[in-house]
């Protein structure tokens, strides 16, 4: 979780965190190919992106081409010296809530984390205790109730593979929200 102005690494690692997909094990060297495979030059330069779920802090940072998902959140540019940094909020970063591979692994490893409690009212009360650290109010619970019960009812699945994708597109909401997303 950020404070407004202060690094998107935490951002990342937060989703990792409550998902519980958070590797924190140390870094440890990235899969470069082999040398002798190498063919890269000015016009064709190395360029790639290593996933991982370990810490922000070890994702493998390139001066030609920032990291997706740091580049989206603001992150420095590694090419120059940052004393600062600056903060925006523009459409892209809702979208990326909304539609990323990455948000969507991470809303549906918590939505299986919260199946085992059982009924909706714990799992409710978790999901919060977990993204924000206090219990839902009444109107989010009935907000979260008519959602899930909406959602579940418009897709063709069976009962319970719907309860659980409505559960992770819930999920999303909550991911995206200023509260999770900002300390003020």
């Amino acid at each position: 979780m950020l404070q407004r102005g202060h690094a998107r690494q935490e951002l990342r690692d937060s989703l990792l965190s409550v998902s519980r997909q958070l590797d924190l094990s140390p870094g440890e060297a990235h899969p470069f190919p082999e040398e002798k495979t190498w063919t890269f030059s000015q016009h064709a330069p190395f360029n790639a992106v290593y996933e991982t779920n370990r810490r922000s802090a070890y994702l493998m940072t390139q001066r030609i081409k920032r990291h997706p998902f740091l580049a989206l959140f603001d992150a420095a540019d590694a090419s120059a010296s940052t004393a600062a940094r600056h903060s925006t909020t523009v459409p892209t970063q809702a979208l990326f809530f909304l539609n990323d591979p990455f948000v969507h692994a991470r809303a549906d490893a918590l939505a299986a984390r919260l199946q085992p409690l059982g009924d909706d009212a714990a799992r409710l009360d978790r999901a919060f205790r977990l993204c924000f650290s206090r219990l839902p109010t009444p109107d989010e619970r009935a907000a979260a109730a008519a959602f899930l019960a909406d959602y579940a009812a418009s897709l063709s699945l069976p009962e319970p593979q719907a309860r659980q994708a409505a559960w992770a597109a819930w999920l999303r909401v909550l991911l995206g929200s200023n509260e999770f997303c900002y300390v003020d």
